[in-house]
Parts: C-alpha cells; structure tokens; sequence
C-alpha cells in the first residue's frame, strides 16, 4: 500500500462514523418522512398531510371500494369518529388506480353518510411508508406521524378490542 492509499483509507475510516451520527435519519412513520406526501380529496384537490397534524392524534383506516371487509368496516369506524371526533383525526385512504368517479359514486351511494375525511393516496407513498399489503389495516398515529397502534384485517367480533387499543393510546 502505497502513501495516497493509505491516506484515502484513512479519510475513509474518519468520514463513516462522522456520517453515522451526523446525517439525520428519516424513520418510516415520522411526521418528518410524512412531510413531502400528497393525497388527494374525493374531489381530486391536493392536499398535504402533514397539514392535517394539529393537536390530535390521528387514525390512518386504508381501505378500498373493491375490498368487502373494508366495507364492512366502515360503520365501525363511523362509530368511532362519532365517539372520539375531538380527540383524534381519521382519515379513510383509498388506493390510487380507480377512477375517481367510481370511488364518488359509492361514497353517495353507501347506507350512511361517512362523516369522516376520505382521502386517494395517489403516489402510494402513505401506503409504503406504513407498509400497507392488506386490506384494511387500521394505524393510529401520534401528533408526529409516529405509529401507536396498527392493525390489519376486520372482524365485527374485535371491534370492542380494538377501540379499546385505541382509546388507551389517546390518553
């Protein structure tokens, strides 16, 4: 090994560790890896989530007009946006790929209003970042983005377990 080799490698051995505990990371499920998403309202209207981040908490319920389970679940978190409405934010994200004016029509067209704010995450990253593969899954995030409580799948069975889950992370 010649002198440049061995000084190259010695500014190598000094750089790692002062990029290890200097460069910032982004953690998936922080407030800061939430700040560049986009979503659309079932109007088409961009907005930006982090926007959303006030002094509630809010639940991320992904779900998808094509998913039966996903409809069955709504009047369960209907329910829940009645009861926790001043205490946490829910939003229900939509998968991009249907159009727009499919997902409106069944929003007119369901049983009940849905008084909760409904939302196509367009570029799927929302659904990358909380590692969505299954329909629904439910993610209650702290004020920062920060995951408290997840959970995927539905069964009218555990709706009482899960608002529980939910409700002992708001105190």
């Amino acid at each position: 090994m010649n002198k440049n080799h061995a000084v190259l490698l010695f500014i190598v051995l000094i750089t790692l560790p002062l990029i290890y505990f200097f460069v910032p990371e982004s953690k998936p499920g922080t407030l800061h890896s939430l700040e560049g998403i986009s979503l659309s309202n079932l109007n088409g209207q961009k907005f930006k989530l982090s926007s959303l981040f006030t002094d509630k908490k809010t639940l991320l319920v992904f779900w998808s007009i094509t998913c039966g389970t996903c409809i069955e679940e709504i009047p369960f978190i209907i329910k829940l946006h009645e009861k926790l409405k001043t205490r946490l934010t829910i939003i229900g994200v939509h998968p991009p790929g249907y159009p727009l004016a499919k997902v409106q029509k069944f929003i007119k067209k369901y049983p009940q209003p849905i008084p909760y704010l409904l939302a196509i995450d367009d570029e799927m990253q929302l659904s990358k970042t909380y590692e969505v593969s299954v329909l629904p899954k439910t993610v209650l995030l702290d004020k920062r983005g920060g995951v408290l409580y997840s959970h995927i799948g539905y069964d009218t069975g555990l709706d009482g377990e899960i608002e529980n889950a939910i409700i002992s992370k708001l105190q």
